[in-house]
């Protein structure tokens, strides 16, 4: 077996990655610490239960920042379309023949009925089937039947709204405004060289799901920012594979976690050119719903889970989990790897984290106003995402 010691110039670059960040990782298990908040946090049970401040969260969040949309991989040639309606306004994503990907309101601008109705695609032109108007996947209207009988009062119907749509590292990004702008690099904060390591641009969607949750949506994020519950809620299904031990970094709202895998506990005593850094997991989370796995369960082939969480109200999110393997399937024993990773990530979340998130909040309701529920130091995810949500949601001054 060759060593990364031996190849350290050919190494990829997640594995120079991994590498940077096993320094820390095994300091702390050697410490037998953890990435921990500065403080206990008393969070009040209306950060959850609260209308009002979920009408406040949905213009906050999923109006005025940049969302995932959508891989690269998923609008991979001129033609390709997708509709995306997750975020409560219907769009259209298209790839113009530049190579250009581009975003407008699914509102055809003669009575407002939808353009494009399927999921997906590939087209030159678009028909909404209420009166026959056609849209070119540059947004322009090219075919008005009776156009002439709208005594040239047409004028900007002939084009979709078009929103801020934009590429980086493998992930169409979007805002839902029309006429707002979009500074992604300033929105990544630097957490853009980690996504270019992981080469999610030759990512391909293995598994698609749609899971709806009676839980509030900052509830079902927060099972993935702790590893406080990995030795009971997964002590099963993840058994083996991690330890609680991890460090905790964070790029202006967003944050990454590096797990240790179990096993590490020898490492401390180990030549750093016999770490296994392949094992380490890392977990990305993208302000404010997107949540990027970095597995480390297959020996033959890196895959990514991708979570992102949606709220219908306060009281119920939609997630979609896509689950994806880099550069695609290579071999049978790959392909059964993958199918392995998938059934442990999707029975963990369905019937483990999210589980646990639709009991916990019907419960919610009958504690008494003012309640506040302890979140431990060691609890630091959720600590650093409640701190950004709660910021960024009081008014300016």
């Amino acid at each position: 077996m060759t060593r990364h010691s031996d190849t350290v110039d050919a190494d990829p670059p997640l594995r120079l990655l991994r590498r940077e960040l096993a320094a820390p990782l095994v300091n702390n298990v050697a410490m037998g610490e953890t990435a921990l908040a500065p403080e206990v946090l008393h969070e009040d049970v209306s950060f959850y239960r609260d209308p009002a401040r979920f009408a406040s969260e949905l213009q906050a969040f999923y109006r005025d920042m940049p969302l995932v949309a959508c891989l690269s991989s998923q609008l991979s040639e001129p033609g390709a379309f997708r509709t995306f309606d997750d975020a409560g306004v219907p769009m259209l994503l298209t790839r113009g023949k530049d190579g250009q990907v581009r975003a407008f309101l699914n509102i055809c601008l003669h009575r407002g009925s939808r353009v494009v109705r399927e999921e997906c695609g590939n087209a030159s032109r678009f028909t909404c089937r209420f009166h026959g108007w056609t849209y070119d996947n540059s947004g322009k209207a090219i075919g008005i039947p009776g156009e002439e009988r709208f005594n040239d009062e047409i004028g900007a119907n002939k084009q979709l709204v078009e929103c801020p749509a934009e590429e980086r590292h493998g992930l169409v990004f979007v805002r839902t405004v029309p006429g707002s702008e979009m500074d992604l690099d300033a929105h990544l904060a630097g957490i853009g060289q980690d996504l270019a390591a992981i080469g999610l641009e030759e990512a391909q969607i293995v598994h698609n799901d749609v899971l709806d949750v009676d839980a509030n949506w900052k509830y079902g994020l927060d099972t993935f920012f702790e590893t406080y519950h990995l030795n009971s809620l997964h002590f099963e299904t993840f058994k083996g594979l991690f330890s609680p031990i991890c460090v905790f970094d964070t790029f202006g709202p967003h944050h990454r976690y590096t797990f240790a895998p179990l096993g590490i506990e020898d490492w401390p005593g180990m030549a750093p050119s016999e770490w296994a850094l392949d094992t380490i997991p890392l977990q990305y989370f993208l302000f404010p719903n997107t949540i990027l796995s970095v597995g480390s369960t297959s020996r033959t082939g890196l895959t990514v889970n991708i979570h992102q969480i949606f709220p219908r109200s306060s009281d119920h999110f939609t997630s979609r989990l896509s689950f994806c393997a880099i550069g695609g399937i290579h071999s049978d024993e790959h392909r059964a790897e993958v199918e392995r990773s998938y059934q442990t990530a999707r029975a963990a979340l369905v019937n483990e984290d999210y589980s646990v998130a639709a009991e916990t909040h019907s419960g919610l309701v009958a504690l008494p106003p003012g309640t506040t529920l302890p979140v431990g130091k060691q609890e630091v995810g959720v600590w650093n995402f409640h701190r950004n949500v709660t910021s960024r949601l009081e008014p300016a001054g």
